[in-house]
């Protein structure tokens, strides 16, 4: 155990980084936070190199995910140059660094970490590039890769999913892709699993629940969640598309994209086989997150 030594979480306010910081403190870490709400600027080498002077790891949550913002490349690749540099610099042993699975983009089969990756979304191929970045320095720096599924939690996307299920909006496609989830606090978990064993050191892990749901079955359970009827409808993909393309020509703020839509439809599952045979398993089913997003997103059918 490496209690009372310093860890520097980026992205330490976000919806992983504040779970994380929690955990880690709970445990007996002293945490250096580093969030761009508190003025720190990943794409300022000063400010990586400050903080990250004296810590013994550094977890690198922080993250741009809205395909639409300019600063996403700067920040998720060129920020994630500046912290590894900055943390080889200051001889910090360890670097975990949270990826995503959407780095494989649509799965045939079940993934598995070498499984290539075809990554779709400027969000998807810049966590890419951010990988191979980090890569680079192996050799100077103990580094850990995690590639979290789907995260399920209480937070803005699920909330948005969660009322569209509610207002009855059609499920596109044939439902049968799977979707591969995991609970916001398994991923902080399988974070302090790696932090605390040095045998996942120059690994890329899979981190995702031991079951997966197929879309619709996991829309089915939102609905029993909310108490609704176990109904959906279904619109063709085609469909899907031609929606998404009269909502971005007629709407300044259109709720489905193209890109929405892609994201939507693509098959998610991964093999978690290579994490557990290190000795870390997820703790919480999927529908058992499900249930604990709808309760701590206060949604219910009579609101």
């Amino acid at each position: 155990m490496y209690m009372q030594k310093s860890v520097l979480v980026t992205g330490s306010s976000g919806f992983i980084g504040s779970r994380l910081t929690e955990a880690l403190r709970g445990k007996g870490y002293n945490i250096v936070e580093f969030d761009a709400k508190n003025g720190n600027d990943l794409l300022s080498y000063e400010d990586c190199r400050n903080a990250s002077r004296n810590c013994f790891a550094v977890v690198h949550c922080a993250a741009i995910l809205d395909e639409h913002s300019k600063a996403l490349w700067k920040v998720n690749v060129l920020g994630t140059e500046n912290i590894i540099k900055a943390s080889s610099e200051n001889k910090v042993e360890r670097f975990i660094f949270l990826s995503t699975a959407g780095v494989y983009g649509n799965v045939k089969g079940i993934a598995d970490e070498n499984t290539e990756k075809r990554p779709a979304t400027k969000y998807e191929k810049s966590k890419a590039r951010a990988e191979e970045i980090v890569e680079s320095y192996q050799e100077l720096i103990h580094i850990t890769i995690l590639r979290p599924a789907i995260v399920l939690g209480p937070n803005e996307y699920w909330r948005k999913i969660v009322k569209q299920v509610k207002k009855g909006f059609p499920l596109i496609g044939s439902g049968k892709n799977k979707w591969h989830a995991v609970y916001v606090d398994d991923v902080v978990d399988a974070i302090i699993f790696c932090l605390e064993n040095e045998n996942t050191a120059s690994e890329t892990l899979n981190v995702a629940a031991s079951d997966v749901l197929s879309l619709e079955q996991l829309v089915l359970e939102i609905k029993k969640c909310l108490g609704l009827e176990p109904k959906v409808r279904k619109i063709p993909v085609w469909l899907g598309k031609l929606i998404a393309h009269l909502y971005i020509t007629f709407s300044s703020k259109p709720i489905v994209t193209p890109e929405h839509v892609e994201r939507l439809v693509r098959n998610r599952h991964y093999s978690i086989k290579k994490i557990k045979k290190l000795g870390w398993k997820p703790k919480v089913s999927t529908k058992e997150a499900i249930e604990r997003t709808i309760d701590g997103l206060k949604i219910s059918f009579n609101k």
